[in-house]
């Protein structure tokens, strides 16, 4: 097994506005169509009309772009990543994100930090391929783990316990599971405290038996790229989604033979134990997957050929990332209460870099609605979307104001007492 002896802290990061592209428009919508329909015949409490590129867009249908109260998403991702501990980072993203990029750092500087731009290859938008392009950009050490995140999670900013977390040394592959219980602990007395909807397709056994978490796949991976075998993270991460990486593993491990034998005992644990020990918690629950923690680190750790570890975190911002209409409504909705309460400057109240988003969007944005034709007209552009993908709704009024639909009124507020305690927090912290 490939060891793990790594410097005790992450100072670089590669952070992607890239994503893939599907064929044709009529394809994307139909994927995308056909996933919420299927979410609401099921009765989910997540639904999401999916954010997709197709390579016949006539404007690039990426969803770093789309604007949060007036200001793209990636510059959320950007200002969270310049007020953080991180020296070097690679930005790999299309020709409209470089521009956007460069008037970022223009108006509100580097912070001390190293800033270089990678473009996406269009030919190959893997994860792997992303990975490979981000590290030929950094000065690595052998045995330095880096961040990688994607960047449409405008709202992490409190990154400091990933990037200083105590088993950054021991470990190669740290994955950040979204845990349901510990983001909103107070669910179960009351289910309005829960502002961020998701799917969680898995479920995972603590404390030796005593906790039962709903999980969901990371959004941010501290990784020793030197160190872990990319093809198998390629290989997983493609298939992370819904529930199915279990799956993904197994016939990986099917074709590493000798991984396989020694995989056998993880295997038999988890057949004999798993379901009768989940039966102590939520055992009529559907999920997809389910493992005990240390038995899942031990068989992934075999998998992976290197030491590897979940944790769990407390902060919705980790789940919140902007993969569909819905997550994207979501932000414009508390950033719209935000504002109604504390007017223009109401940003700040609740993003430690707000006051550098709001200036470039008085700066920046002028510019690059003429520049970026999916700046032109947002408010049109986004509500022709909502149309193609018979939402209920569309979010623009004909004078380009946001209208909050009244049943998101509740979970905004919400959200925004959240993020207001927590910038208290980090600024007492300070």
């Amino acid at each position: 097994m490939i060891p793990a002896k790594n410097k005790p802290f992450i100072d670089k990061c590669i952070v992607s506005f890239s994503h893939d592209r599907f064929p044709s428009r009529a394809q994307a919508d139909a994927t995308s169509l056909a996933k919420a329909r299927r979410e609401i015949e099921q009765g989910k409490l997540g639904v999401s009309h999916l954010i997709l590129r197709a390579c016949d867009d006539s404007i690039d249908r990426l969803k770093f772009l789309f604007l949060i109260h007036g200001i793209p998403i990636m510059c959320y991702a950007l200002a969270n990543i310049l007020k953080s501990s991180l020296q070097q980072i690679v930005v790999v993203g299309s020709r409209e994100t470089e521009k956007i990029l460069q008037l970022y750092l223009e108006i509100n500087g580097h912070n001390g930090k190293t800033i270089r731009f990678v473009e996406e290859d269009t030919n190959n938008l893997s994860i792997l391929n992303t990975l490979s392009l981000g590290k030929s950009s950094l000065d690595l050490d052998l045995d330095e783990m880096i961040l990688f995140q994607p960047g449409d999670l405008p709202f992490l900013y409190d990154m400091e316990k990933t990037l200083k977390d105590e088993d950054i040394k021991n470990y190669n592959l740290i994955l950040w599971l979204n845990s349901r219980q510990k983001m909103f602990p107070e669910i179960e007395k009351f289910p309005e405290s829960e502002f961020v909807r998701r799917n969680y397709h898995y479920r995972g056994i603590y404390q030796d038996g005593k906790q039962c978490h709903d999980l969901k796949e990371p959004n941010i991976y501290p990784i020793n790229l030197s160190r872990v075998e990319m093809d198998i993270i390629e290989y997983l991460h493609s298939s992370r989604k819904d529930g199915n990486i279990f799956e993904a593993g197994i016939r990986k491990a099917a074709s590493l033979p000798t991984r396989l034998l020694r995989l056998i005992p993880n295997f038999f644990h988890h057949w004999k134990y798993f379901q009768r020990d989940l039966k102590n918690f939520r055992a009529n629950r559907e999920y997809k997957f389910g493992a005990h923690e240390a038995n899942f680190h031990e068989g992934a750790s075999i998998l992976l050929n290197t030491p590897f570890k979940t944790k769990l975190h407390d902060d919705p911002a980790f789940v919140s990332d902007v993969d569909a209409l819905e997550d994207w409504e979501d932000f414009e909705a508390m950033t719209h209460c935000i504002t109604r309460s504390h007017g223009e400057n109401g940003l700040q109240e609740i993003h430690p870099g707000g006051e550098d988003l709001l200036r470039f969007r008085e700066k920046a944005m002028p510019e690059l609605k003429k520049i970026l034709p999916i700046y032109a007209d947002f408010p049109d552009y986004l509500n022709q979307i909502y149309k193609d993908m018979e939402m209920a709704h569309v979010p623009f009024d004909a004078k380009g104001n946001y209208v909050m639909p009244g049943d998101r009124q509740n979970y905004a507020e919400t959200a925004c007492r959240w993020y207001q305690e927590k910038c208290k927090m980090l600024q007492t912290q300070c």
